[in-house]
């Protein structure tokens, strides 16, 4: 028995280190998924709002632009956490959005279009609760984004390659260990207001 005591408190001893390790060395890897309002979802969703419309008095023909609806921007990233405060990786991004005309009441499509974003991105942890449960933190991106569809009737069609970023000013997450929730507020392709889940391993 005295000789098992030395090798219990060794054992202790040897693990108390891995018990002070923070969560990001032990799960330095984050995969996230979020859903995001951006500002095509916006400008797509008010132009009902502005009643871009015209009757003909004399015949009641309808003359004018209504939404067709967008989807919101659906994310997907991966991370890997350098250490405490900074964290970089990649995300994926989908959005679409529709415009309609109305002719005489008749119905066409003004602009029909998928957006795929590729950005890298980095992300700052400033602030973060001892237990970790709690994290504030920022995140900036940088990248492509391929618009594929159709405007004026197939009058421009095909894909357009152009610059695109996301800017999250303020960022909030709480979990615990493996999985958790978060919400970001920015602007950018990802959207202004985004939530979603990450989990670390």
């Amino acid at each position: 028995m005295k000789k098992l005591f030395p090798a219990f408190l060794l054992l202790f001893l040897l693990a108390l280190p891995m018990r002070a390790q923070s969560n990001w060395e032990v799960r330095p890897n984050e995969i996230s998924t979020s859903f995001g309002l951006s500002l095509i979802d916006i400008a797509v969703g008010q132009i009902d709002r502005l009643n871009l419309s015209y009757v003909d008095p004399n015949t009641g023909a309808y003359t004018g632009i209504r939404s067709g609806g967008s989807r919101g921007a659906l994310n997907i990233g991966y991370t890997r956490q350098l250490n405490s405060v900074i964290s970089v990786g990649g995300a994926l991004g989908y959005n679409s959005a529709s415009i309609h005309g109305i002719v005489y009441n008749a119905d066409f499509s003004l602009a029909t279009l998928n957006i795929y974003s590729f950005m890298g991105t980095a992300k700052f942890d400033w602030f973060h609760t001892d237990n970790e449960v709690i994290t504030m933190y920022s995140k900036v991106g940088l990248g492509l984004m391929v618009t594929q569809g159709i405007i004026l009737q197939g009058l421009l069609k095909g894909a357009l390659v152009l610059p695109t970023f996301q800017t999250s000013f303020v960022c909030l997450e709480a979990g615990k260990d493996v999985v958790y929730g978060f919400l970001e507020l920015g602007v950018g392709m990802q959207g202004i207001v985004q939530a979603g889940i990450r989990t670390r391993f």
